[in-house]
Formats: structure tokens, C-alpha cells, sequence
């Protein structure tokens, strides 16, 4: 069972709801004209969705392996997570079939092209079918999203004594450090063009290490947000587990120093 920040799960759940949400009215008004312009527009929704999908499935992993849990109510809204990840899929199902609709623009075998307009306007007909169970099944998704971010925190407040208590993370000194660091001043997680690799920085411009921040990421006690881009910049925010983590942390007892041999024989003979 891998302890989280449940307040901030139910964040990320109502931004999850927004996203799906607006993508669900793109689409509806989603008008493209058969050829080109639909090529672009909904390859542009179709990876846009698949990105939700994406982050649905991260929101389902975190909360099945939470403590969330064992308390009671929280199947129903595993299971309503789950259906978020399979109205996306499926919108995204169906829009990759309006693409498959829409007509290509290569040019023909001779003597066997049929008339372009009529082509068109037969297309028109079942991508805009394609679109619109692409949007009942976006409404789906963030419909959900929505009732899971008022749901869980009410399973919460009905039961308070069902979720079991969280030991909080033992930390090394230079991780209790980083961690300090970052609650104070918050960070920032960003990548550049020249580099393959990632680098994190705390609010006063100090380098956090990385083998140090994917141990505080892995254990929930900082997250990332990831709605912007490495290349924009991405927000390090300590979570409540972090700071759990930082009113418990006990460091280490110093090693007690042997006093040499030749010097406690001198201090014996004074």
C-alpha cells in the first residue's frame, strides 16, 4: 500500500474533469471540412485524448494502491475511475474511425477516382456520426471525474477511523533537506533542448538531486505537475504526506567518537 496525498489526488481529479471537459466541447464543435482540414483537426484530438487517457490511467494506479482503499465506498469509485479510462479510450476509438472516414487526399489510380463531391459529402455524414459518440463518451469521462472528486473526499469525512494510519517516510538528512527546501520555496523540474536529461531546482535556484527527488516523488511526499511542459518548466509542490514526513523526521544520533588508547591513558595519568 503505497501512502498518498489524497487532498491532492482529488486536485489532480478535478483538473483531469476540466481537461476532459473542454476537450468534450472541442470536439462537439468540432466542424472540420473533409480532406486536409479534418486530417489536422482530429489528429490534434486524438492526441489530446489519448494524453487524458494517459493521465487517467496514472489517477487509477495511484488510488488502487492507496490507502484510499480500505475505506469503505472506495470500489464504487475505483470502478468509476476505471470507466474514465475506457470512455476515453473509446472516444479516442472513435475518432481515430472519423479519421479512417475522412478522405485522402493522394491522388488516385486512373480512370477509377470517383466524383470528389460526392466522396465529400458522404464523408461529411459518418465523421460527423464518429464525432458526436466521441463527445457522449468525453462527457462520460469528465462527468466522472467530477462525481469521484466529490466522492472521495465525502467516503473520507463519513468514515475518518477506516483509513488506516500512514507511517511516514523515513528520510536520509540530505532528502529531509530537499525536502525542506521545497516547502518553503516550492520547484521547478525542467529539461532543455541540448539535454536528454531532466534537472530540478528548489524556489531559490539550488540544484535538487535527482536520485533524491524520485525517492520523495515515489513515496507521494512531493508531486510534479505535469500540465505544462519539461521545456516550460514543471511545479515540485510537497503534498500533505511531505509534510508529515518533515514534522516527524528524527536525524540520525551522531556516532560516538572512541577516545584513542594513548590518549586516555595520558588523561588517566594526569
Amino acid at each position: 500500500m503505497q501512502p498518498i496525498d489524497l487532498e491532492t489526488e482529488v486536485t489532480r481529479l478535478r483538473t483531469l474533469g476540466s481537461d476532459f471537459e473542454d476537450l468534450h466541447s472541442d470536439v462537439l464543435h468540432l466542424r472540420p471540412k473533409p480532406g486536409p482540414d479534418a486530417q489536422q483537426k482530429i489528429t490534434t484530438v486524438i492526441v489530446a485524448t489519448n494524453a487524458l487517457v494517459e493521465r487517467a490511467l496514472e489517477r487509477l494506479d495511484a488510488l488502487a494502491g492507496s490507502q484510499y482503499t480500505a475505506v469503505p465506498g472506495s470500489r464504487p469509485s475505483l470502478e468509476a475511475m476505471a470507466s474514465v479510462v475506457h470512455a476515453g479510450a473509446t472516444a479516442a476509438r472513435d475518432l481515430a474511425a472519423a479519421l479512417s472516414e475522412n478522405p485522402a487526399q493522394g491522388a488516385p489510380y486512373p480512370r477509377s477516382s470517383p466524383d470528389q463531391a460526392v466522396q465529400h459529402a458522404a464523408a461529411s455524414n459518418t465523421v460527423a456520426e464518429h464525432l458526436a459518440e466521441a463527445a457522449h463518451h468525453l462527457e462520460h469521462a469528465f462527468t466522472s471525474c467530477y462525481y469521484l472528486a466529490r466522492g472521495i473526499p465525502r467516503d473520507l469525512q463519513q468514515h475518518p477511523g477506516q483509513q488506516p494510519a500512514v507511517t511516514p517516510v523515513k528520510l536520509s538528512a540530505s532528502q529531509y533537506d530537499a525536502l525542506v527546501r521545497l516547502s518553503q520555496g516550492g520547484g521547478q523540474v525542467f529539461s532543455s533542448i541540448r539535454s536528454v536529461n531532466s534537472r530540478a531546482m528548489d524556489g531559490n535556484g539550488r540544484t535538487v538531486n535527482q536520485a533524491t527527488l524520485a525517492v520523495l516523488t515515489k513515496h507521494s511526499l512531493v508531486t510534479v505537475d505535469t500540465s505544462t511542459s519539461l521545456f516550460v518548466g514543471q511545479r515540485l509542490v510537497v503534498t500533505e504526506a511531505g509534510r508529515q514526513a518533515i514534522a516527524a523526521y528524527k536525524p540520525s544520533a551522531s556516532p560516538v567518537q572512541a577516545v584513542p588508547a594513548s590518549t586516555a591513558t595520558i588523561r588517566r595519568a594526569r
